[in-house]
Order: structure tokens, then sequence, then C-alpha cells
């Protein structure tokens, strides 16, 4: 994504539109019930069809970028976690609202760079991936407190060391 600024325009213009799925609405009603210019939601998205592909695309560019390089040093599974969850937090306001509204496909995204690494059966895999989804979003819940981390982190650590035993049957 782009700097503090651009990220606090994308937030408000993504609570607005969810918030009004459902309803009628235009990119000029959008504008100004984000309180923004209808040319600035211009700047960041095309129509509103592309909002949330286009917010998507943003994070999940910058998180790649950032973690891509750890990836290909043979990164540890708990230092990949680490390194998400921090990401989160630093773009929190963007996770609060994807999270509000249910829409758990970003982190799941995310969540997919690990595939190759666990080298898991693609059933085993995706139950695991909503576990740790789950857990992320009962954080997020509750406001991404930052005490947290470290709680949230070792529940990821559980559910990834007891994976085999508890999943493996399903393979």
């Amino acid at each position: 994504m782009r700097d503090r600024r651009y990220k606090k325009t994308e937030c408000k213009i993504l609570s607005v539109f969810f918030g009004e799925i459902g309803k009628e609405i235009s990119m000029q009603n959008l504008a100004k019930k984000a309180g923004i210019a209808r040319s600035t939601i211009y700047l960041h998205h095309h129509s509103l069809w592309q909002i949330i592909p286009d917010c998507e695309k943003d994070i999940l560019e910058e998180y790649f970028e950032k973690i891509k390089r750890k990836l290909k040093d043979g990164t540890y599974i708990r230092k990949f976690y680490l390194d998400t969850l921090v990401f989160i937090l630093k773009n929190r306001e963007f996770f609060e609202v994807f999270l509000k509204f249910n829409n758990r496909e970003v982190v799941i995204k995310m969540l997919s760079r690990l595939k190759e690494e666990l080298r898991e059966p693609e059933k085993v895999f995706g139950i695991y991936i909503s576990e740790v989804t789950e857990v992320i979003f009962e954080w997020g819940h509750r406001g991404f407190p930052e005490g947290e981390l470290e709680k949230v982190l070792a529940d990821i650590m559980y559910l990834t060391n007891t994976m085999k035993e508890r999943l493996g049957p399903l393979a």
C-alpha cells in the first residue's frame, strides 16, 4: 500500500462501502458518506466493483513483499506467524474493517504462503488455515491488543504443533 494518509482514506472508503452493502450506492454517495472528494475515490478505485479487489491486492502485495525474503531464508513457522501478526498490527485499521465485515479472504491468502512449507494434504491444510484464521479473527474482535500478541502466537503454534495428531486422520 502507500503512505499512512492513503491508508486512512482507504479505510474510510472501505468502512462506508461495507456499511452500504445491500443498499444502492454510487461513487458520489460513497464519497459523501466517507467525507472525501469523489475524485479522491477515483484515485483509489476505478469503480465500486474494484474496491475490494484493489484493497486486497494492495495489502497482499505489501505483505508478500515483506514476507518473501524471510521464507526464502528458511524461516521457521513461529517467525513467519510473528511477522504476520506484527504486519497485521501495523495495518490494523485495514484489518479491522475487513474483519468487522467477516471478510476472511485476505488472511487466508496471506497464510496460504505456508502451503509449501508445511507440505500437508489439501484437506488438512485447509482446516488448519481455517483454525488459524479464527484465532486471528478472535484477536481482531478484541481490537488487536498488542499485549495479546504472544498469546495469539502461542495459540497458533499449538494448532501448528498438534496439526498432525488432530487432523492427520482426515488425510
